[in-house]
């Protein structure tokens, strides 16, 4: 494990305690920018990249996003919105293959788990990390043992002939939320085994031909969210142990029309856009695991969706540049009972702002990440909140403009 983790778990001590958040608002985003965008990926592992330039008031969170879920944590309701949407995209009906695996680096420096590559791991080894954890400007050594082991995190056995799934996710409806509300292009319901708009993902494709250069790649998971899948399933109602990490695209298949993807995985578009919504009900019960990397540390995230199509923990992706992640709610030490947002916007992180978020060890707690306006807002929902058909705009204006809400301006590396 790395020497940053205690560093930031003496840091994180002395504000776990504090009075919770009931929503905090990013602010302060540059607008325009560039990141190094992958013009390939192969099967060796090689990935040339070109500059990529960006404009927009949310950019580059307005690009295409994935969610991203890490045990322990049982996952009741998930659904997406978009601002006067009428349409959804169309699911195709055959599946590109190409590749993902980017992540979730422990605590503002993204965790390279011990499969990355050697080349990878010999550059991080011993270097010198600096950055600005709730307002202290901390250096540390990076000591990263790549021989740590991460007995969650190790490669499964190979699934047989997965029996057929007995259920697939259905195409998103069509629906009409007139002007400046927002529709639902996508849900999951674990109770009734509903899904429509939406794939379930995951690290599970060992691919010989890969596995050396990128590691495991996207693939579809069984209903567990553990093993692969031959076709999509729809993730049942039951929790994800730790360490274990599964993805949430949309029902769109690449059809050559993603960019660089790594070979042999099943790609998926995320979700576009300058205005657009994740609401997510989720449990994150305490499991007693430790001495192991994530173990009792369960997260909600949102990553560009490039960064899940290539190579989500390793160097062949856009993530180091600055294509974007978006950390909703983030355990950053076993066992912890608060939770922490965060923006990373490149390898320094673009802030954490200081007031946690409960960790629901028992029951549930329903979660709204905003993205609109020039802003990007995570909103604790009331627990009767309905992931209906449409919300209403003033609904997601009032939730940003809450008097409970936390403003944080972002700090872009």
């Amino acid at each position: 494990m790395r020497n940053i983790a205690i560093v930031a778990a003496t840091l994180l001590a002395s504000v776990v305690g504090t009075t919770s958040a009931q929503g905090i608002t990013f602010k302060g985003f540059p607008k325009s920018g560039s990141y190094q965008k992958l013009v390939s990926l192969n099967a060796q592992g090689s990935c040339p990249t070109e500059e990529y330039t960006f404009n927009g008031a949310n950019s580059p969170l307005d690009e295409e996003l994935s969610a991203v879920v890490r045990g322990p944590a049982k996952v009741k309701q998930f659904a997406v919105y978009t601002q006067d949407s009428t349409s959804s995209r169309k699911r195709s009906p055959k599946v590109e293959t190409h590749h993902h695996r980017r992540g979730h680096q422990h605590f503002h420096e993204k965790n390279k788990e011990n499969r990355e590559d050697k080349e990878d791991v010999e550059r991080r080894n011993n270097q010198l990390v600096t950055a600005t954890m709730f307002g202290t400007v901390v250096t540390m050594t990076d000591t990263w043992d790549a021989a740590t082991p991460a007995p969650a995190a190790a490669k499964p056995a190979a699934s047989p002939a997965a029996a057929a799934p007995v259920a697939a996710p259905e195409a998103a409806p069509v629906i009409n939320a007139g002007t400046g509300n927002w529709g639902r292009v996508a849900f999951y319901d674990a109770e009734s085994a509903t899904a429509n708009g939406l794939t379930f993902l995951g690290n599970v494709n060992w691919n010989s031909e890969t596995y050396e250069s990128l590691g495991a790649t996207l693939g579809y998971v069984t209903s567990n969210g553990q093993n692969s899948s031959s076709e999509p399933a729809i993730l049942e109602n039951s929790l994800i142990p730790d360490s274990v990490e599964f993805v949430i695209s949309s029902s769109t298949a690449c059809n050559n029309d993603c960019g660089a993807t790594a070979p042999g995985a099943n790609a998926y578009h995320g979700w576009k856009g300058a205005e657009k919504v994740f609401m997510i009900e989720i449990e994150m019960p305490l499991s007693g695991q430790k001495g192991y990397l994530n173990a009792d540390m369960p997260a909600f995230w949102l990553l560009n969706t490039q960064i899940v199509n290539q190579q989500q923990y390793g160097r062949c992706s856009c993530w180091a540049t600055g294509c974007g992640e978006w950390d909703i709610h983030e355990i950053l030490e076993a066992g912890a009972t608060t939770g922490y947002a965060s923006m990373h916007m490149g390898s320094n992180y673009a802030g954490t702002p200081p007031q946690g978020l409960p960790r629901p060890t028992s029951g549930t707690m329903k979660i709204a990440a905003i993205v609109s306006g020039g802003v990007a807002h995570v909103e604790v929902l009331d627990p009767n909140t309905s992931f209906g058909n449409t919300i209403s705009g003033a609904t997601i204006t009032g939730y940003i403009n809450s008097p409970n809400s936390t403003p944080f301006n972002v700090i872009i590396p």
